[in-house]
């Protein structure tokens, strides 16, 4: 396949008006991040403010991501993700104009920080399934893919620049580039031309969260696939905490271990460019095959093998993770009715986000000692989990719609 051919899905302008979109606030997101810590340390001298309002944020976000997947099945997808772009807009720009007047109300950036959370509970399921009106089945792959990169890269990308407007303009100005953003990101998610919801007046919020769970704990490649996520997850928390004392304790410098995180993030943009050019046939199975890539990266870490064999072994982990995040969104988008589909992708979004904090605990806690038996038993546990998922098989032989693939 030409190269070319790999950025096909801009082609289509839907997909344009959705990239944009998606792009200009991952971007804020990732600027915002750093911006917030930064800006609340500063005018109040304290970390434990910006603890308490990320904290906020994410309470919100675990309560309501059920709930944002059924409206997201209920109501034109754009019109939610606009809506909720609206809302994370204005509690941007409110933390904004607190850090810019240097006078911060804690009530008042709690109650901000739980609606951004909030919002971020019905955006998230809803543009999980956006991608499959933007573009042709045959080109869901490649878009998918060219978002993952693009949030990559944004990772890689917004805390430098974060960082400069910290240095230079302030955090205040900062998160008030953030809330622009979503400003930007809720005119192009009005520009996409969905189709409208058939009303479903029989239909309640408890038989819509039933109909959700049921068909994903009936579906093995789903529910499979998402205990993988949820081990992997744990596992990556555990590795951000743990690995830099494992490193320490080894003699390795702060230097070094920030190259380690970097080579997951260049990873990662690497896994979503071997996308674009490659389309397997049985998506799920390579994606589980690819996640084990993470199992040597993970014993090389805590056996604490030369610099150099752990950037490499880490770099290809963020490609297997990345690649393997990218096969499931769009086999999701392609088998799962669309209907069902914000609901199934809460549940994805839901124990993609909360094992995270497990991770860092389970790392918090046994971070004094034993620091290289944690990360061993998370590549065990990780292995474990998706070798069993393997045995089912819908996981090995689903297949990717023959339309799809590009040999």
């Amino acid at each position: 396949m030409k190269l070319k051919q790999a950025f096909t899905p801009f082609q289509y302008r839907q997909f344009r008006y959705q990239y944009a979109g998606f792009s200009v606030s991952v971007f804020g997101n990732m600027v915002s991040l750093v911006a917030l810590t930064l800006g609340l340390l500063e005018a109040t001298g304290s970390g434990a403010t910006a603890g308490i309002a990320l904290g906020a944020s994410t309470i919100p976000l675990m309560a309501f991501l059920l709930i944002g997947g059924v409206w997201g099945d209920r109501v034109p997808r754009h019109r939610v993700m606009a809506t909720m772009d609206g809302v994370r807009a204005l509690a941007q720009l409110g933390v904004g104009i607190m850090l810019l007047v240097g006078e911060i109300n804690l009530l008042l950036l709690i109650v901000l920080q739980m609606l951004f959370g909030t919002a971020q509970a019905f955006h998230l399921p809803a543009s999980s399934g956006v991608t499959g009106f933007t573009v042709p089945k045959d080109q869901m792959q490649r878009a998918n893919s060219l978002l993952s990169m693009t949030r990559g890269i944004a990772t890689i990308i917004g805390p430098l620049v974060a960082g400069a407007l910290v240095a230079t303009v302030g955090a205040g100005w900062a998160m008030t580039l953030d809330g622009l953003t979503f400003v930007c990101s809720a005119w192009f998610a009005l520009l996409l031309k969905l189709p409208p919801r058939e009303p479903q007046p029989d239909s309640n919020m408890l038989k819509e969260l039933g109909d959700g769970f049921r068909l994903v704990r009936t579906t093995p490649w789903i529910w499979t696939s998402i205990a993988v996520i949820t081990c992997t997850h744990i596992g990556l928390g555990a590795f951000m905490i743990v690995g830099p004392v494992v490193a320490r304790d080894q003699g390795g410098s702060a230097f070094s271990w920030s190259v380690v995180i970097a080579a997951l993030g260049v990873g990662g943009v690497v896994g979503d460019i071997l996308l674009l050019r490659y389309q397997p046939r049985r998506p799920i199975l390579v994606g589980r095959l690819a996640e084990l890539l993470l199992l040597p990266a993970l014993l090389l870490v805590a056996l604490g093998a030369p610099l150099a064999v752990q950037v490499v072994a880490v770099a290809l982990a963020g490609v297997g993770t990345t690649a393997s995040d990218s096969l499931w969104v769009t086999t999701l988008q392609s088998q799962v009715p669309d209907e069902s589909l914000s609901k199934v992708s809460s549940y994805d979004w839901l124990c993609s986000m909360v094992p995270r904090p497990i991770g860092y605990a389970l790392g918090a806690a046994v971070s004094v000692g034993g620091a290289a038996v944690v990360l061993c038993t998370m590549a065990l546990v990780a292995a474990v989990s998706g070798l069993a998922s393997l045995t089912y098989p819908s996981v090995r032989q689903l297949r990717t719609p023959a339309e799809s693939v590009t040999n």
